[in-house]
Parts: C-alpha cells; sequence; structure tokens
C-alpha cells in the first residue's frame, strides 16, 4: 500500500558537506594554500564518489549508458558535479574490468555496529578485499565499534528519484500506483520524489518512469525497519559518531552506506 509517509531512513552519501574550522597559519599565503589543499582534498574526494557510483552501475548493468539507465543516471549526475570525461571513461573501464589492471574490481558489503549502537551496512567496489575490510573494520574499532550483523535490520529495496518540476503529489501518486510502486514521498527540500519498489522491478519501473518524468538516481538501498531504528541523545556520542562517519566516507573504496540512526 501506497504511503506518503517517510520511510526512508537510509543515510545516503553525502557528497561532503564541509564543516567550519579555525584555520592556522602564520601568514595570508599559509592560509591560501590551506583552503587550497582543502578544497582540492574536498573536490578528489567527491569525484571518486560519483567514479565508484559509474563503476558499480557498470559492473552491474555493462558499459553502455544507452542499454544501461542506470549507468546513464549516474554519468549525468557525476557531469553536473564538473567530474571530467576522462575520470567517467575510466570509471566504467574500472567497472567492468577493462583497465589492463591485473586486479579484479569486485563489491563488497560489511555490517557493523558503530558509535550509539547504530547499526551500519556499508557497500564498496574494490581490487582488495583484505585491504578494504582492514580499513572498514579499522574505523569501526577506533569508535568502540565491531562488524557484525546488521542485515537483518533492514529491507532490501530499489529507490528512483524524479525531479518534482511542475508535478503535482496526487498525480505523480496516481500515475505510481498504475506502475506498481509500494511507496513515494515527496522530499520538500530537495524538489523531488522519492519512489520505493521491489529490488527486482527497480530497472523495469523506471524504464516506464522516465518516459514521462526526469529520474535523477537510481540504485538499491537499504531501509531500516521502522522497529529497528535508533535515536542518539547524547551529545558527545553525537561528536563521536560525526567523527566516524567522516572517517567512514575518507575510505575510497567505500561507494555508499546505510544506518538505522532515526533523526
Amino acid at each position: 500500500m501506497l504511503s506518503c509517509t517517510s520511510r526512508l531512513g537510509r543515510t545516503p552519501i553525502r557528497l561532503f558537506s564541509t564543516t567550519s574550522v579555525t584555520l592556522s597559519g602564520h601568514s595570508k599565503w599559509s592560509t591560501i594554500k590551506h583552503d587550497k589543499a582543502k578544497n582540492d582534498a574536498e573536490k578528489n574526494r567527491v569525484a571518486n564518489k560519483f567514479a565508484n557510483a559509474i563503476a558499480v552501475a557498470a559492473k552491474l548493468g555493462g558499459p553502455d549508458p544507452g542499454a544501461n539507465f542506470r549507468l546513464a543516471t549516474a554519468i549525468e549526475q557525476a557531469s553536473k558535479n564538473n567530474v571530467t570525461k576522462k575520470v567517467i571513461e575510466f570509471a566504467i573501464k574500472r567497472g567492468t574490468g577493462n583497465t589492463g589492471e591485473k586486479s579484479n574490481v569486485e563489491s563488497a558489503t560489511y555490517e557493523g555496529i558503530g558509535p550509539g549502537g547504530v547499526s551500519f551496512i556499508v557497500e564498496s567496489l574494490t581490487d582488495n578485499k583484505a585491504r578494504t575490510i582492514s580499513l572498514v573494520r579499522s574505523v569501526f574499532s577506533k569508535y568502540s565499534g565491531s562488524l557484525s550483523p546488521t542485515l537483518f535490520q533492514f529491507d532490501r529495496k530499489g529507490l528512483i528519484v524524479i525531479e518534482k518540476e511542475d508535478h503535482e503529489f496526487d498525480s505523480v501518486f496516481e500515475k505510481m500506483i498504475d506502475f506498481g510502486v509500494e511507496d513515494i514521498e515527496e522530499i520538500e527540500d530537495g524538489d523531488v520524489f522519492e519512489i520505493i519498489t521491489s529490488p527486482n522491478d527497480t530497472s523495469k519501473i523506471a524504464d516506464l518512469i522516465k518516459q514521462e518524468y526526469k529520474v535523477k538516481e537510481l540504485g538499491i538501498v537499504y531501509i531500516p525497519k521502522e522497529d529497528m531504528m535508533v535515536e542518539i541523545s547524547d551529545e558527545e556520542v553525537k561528536e563521536k559518531y560525526e567523527k566516524f562517519i567522516k572517517m567512514l566516507e575518507d575510505i575510497s573504496d567505500v561507494t555508499d552506506y546505510y544506518t538505522n540512526l532515526k533523526e
């Protein structure tokens, strides 16, 4: 049954909004260099996350954007965020194993409990699983967490995000009923509708939706079960959680993560 009430509890990869910090330095030039280094690192992290999304899409559906709608969407979003053509092309090759490198790129999913008892599902794309699990485990361990089964606390679903444009919720709602989606939510501050489907039907429904709406995002996500969600009220734990997230996002192999944190 469709509902306009939010069921999305995932924490998507945030493309790294920066926090304000007090810069150190003994001159104006040192501050400029500090800013530039920070901005360059930020740009590299953002580009890497888009590249990973492209590589995952190419690995799952092939290298042709014309036949792989998820890949086409990932490329479009990367281009809008100034990811270079060279990076995009290499990401496609990386996902399909055509980089000429001997290593084989694989998907890997990790489960764990982080600060405040928050459950995580962490997805990655890696050419060295031993390296990636070591990096992920070290982040959990640093913040008194551990790798532990959490999948049972989530539902695996398809997610299609469409741009709101001039579409009214009621008309979109009725259309989505016809398409057979499971849920739809209007995201006011993002000017989009988030649509939930069965994982097996996501591509088929996306093909129907794209004929009438602008698809902004497409993929498979993990949504926490409502009775499994947790809250963090302690400010010290919140700070620890934010630092944990930052370290997790800094792992270049990590492509996405989901939590059961109630925000």
